[in-house]
């Protein structure tokens, strides 16, 4: 099984003329939908990137194939790779050289349109444990995200699943509110369970600040005031505060799949994956939680999927994903009832647990009873 793992470098914008990366980006959206266009002022080098191997959609896999002409499209790029040891891999003309003596990326007529034009960034720490892990950074991509040029490496990896131990890690993804709930089973029996959840009480004070921001920003709209000094300030300062709220659960999110991945490495565990975001979006709504709101607390969930996926690949460990409900009791598959503190309680055979702890509950009874035998009646809510 191939895995590949990428990671974004922000360039410095001084030394990366951007307009010159939006053609490069142009020239990459022509290509994808077949097309050769040899623009006459640029470099040879870097247009054959794109046209001058058969295959050259093999190294646009990583991105996004655009769904409408002129749309942003990340170029992709070769790489030369220089070991400690004096060896090299790649190809010597590739315009991204990744020079592991010196721990330093060379930039090749990439980020600006001048003959032999060179920038070097620091070598990340990140490619080198990937290196280490017995990756391989292959290809690159160059783009724009939100203006600002950044460079994407890929790496590649081919690894083999491991064949499971007699541990299981269930996973269940909700909203942050609720929290991301990961139980580890042992032989059927729970060892330990844990709901992990952001700091929430700063998210909810840097979300009442944007709010009281944005009032404020709207009363100078109306009074046509919010182009004046004072308005353009206000606006730099909730577009400020939203940035802080999402890096905030960027973060946490990274760092929780991490922990999450070393503990199923460590067990040599079969992960099991709840993803069941849109229910929690509509306990959101059923909940009365402001439409911003719902937005921050459902933000980077998806992110924290994928980027969970990513990782279980790279390091093979098996995962499968399976509904592990939270409303429906495991004992007699009847409906649950919800008590005051999030408590769930089965009124036909007298099971009762925290809602947080119900789908771990359901990963236990199917390692015990098989995939067959214990799939809960399908029900539109959790």
């Amino acid at each position: 099984m191939t895995a590949r793992r990428a990671v974004l470098i922000k360039l410095p914008r001084d030394k990366c003329d951007v307009d010159y990366v939006k053609r490069l980006m142009a020239l990459a959206n022509l290509a994808y939908r077949g097309y050769e266009v040899w623009v006459p002022n640029m470099p040879r080098t870097i247009q054959h990137q794109l046209y001058d191997f058969r295959d050259f959609k093999d190294s646009l896999v990583f991105g996004t194939t655009p769904k409408r002409w002129f749309a942003e499209t990340w170029v992709p790029l070769k790489t030369l790779r220089i070991y400690q040891d004096g060896s090299m891999k790649g190809d010597k003309g590739a315009p991204v050289a990744l020079d592991f003596e010196d721990d330093v990326i060379r930039l090749r007529q990439v980020c600006r349109n001048e003959h032999r034009y060179v920038v070097e960034v620091p070598m990340p720490r990140w490619v080198i444990e990937r290196v280490n892990e017995g990756g391989d950074i292959k290809y690159a991509m160059i783009g724009l995200e939100n203006d600002e040029p950044y460079l994407a490496l890929v790496a590649e990896r081919v690894v083999e699943p491991y064949q499971p131990s007699n541990y299981m890690l269930a996973i269940d993804v909700n909203a942050w509110n609720n929290g991301i709930t990961w139980g580890l089973i042992r032989d059927g029996r729970l060892v330990k369970w844990k709901p992990e959840r952001p700091n929430l009480s700063e998210i909810d004070g840097l979300y009442d600040l944007s709010m009281r921001l944005s009032r404020e920003y709207g009363r100078l709209k109306r009074l046509g005031l919010h182009r004046t000094v004072e308005g353009r300030r206000l606006w730099r300062n909730i577009k400020k505060v939203r940035r802080k709220i999402y890096a905030k659960l960027r973060d946490y999110a990274q760092k929780l799949v991490h922990r999450l991945v070393r503990k199923a490495l460590r067990h040599k565990a079969l992960v099991i994956i709840d993803d069941m975001i849109e229910e929690s979006r509509r306990e959101l709504i059923e909940e009365k939680i402001p439409r911003g709101l719902r937005k921050v607390y459902l933000a980077e969930t998806r992110r924290f999927v994928k980027l969970l996926i990513t990782q279980l690949r790279w390091y093979g460990v098996p995962y499968e994903f399976k509904r592990l409900p939270s409303t429906i009791c495991p004992v007699c598959q009847h409906e649950l009832t919800q008590l005051p503190d999030r408590t769930m309680a089965c009124t036909n055979c007298g099971f009762k647990a925290p809602r947080d702890k119900i789908p771990i509950h359901w990963a236990i009874k199917s390692h015990q009873e098989g995939d067959g035998k214990n799939n809960p009646p399908p029900l539109e809510r959790r």
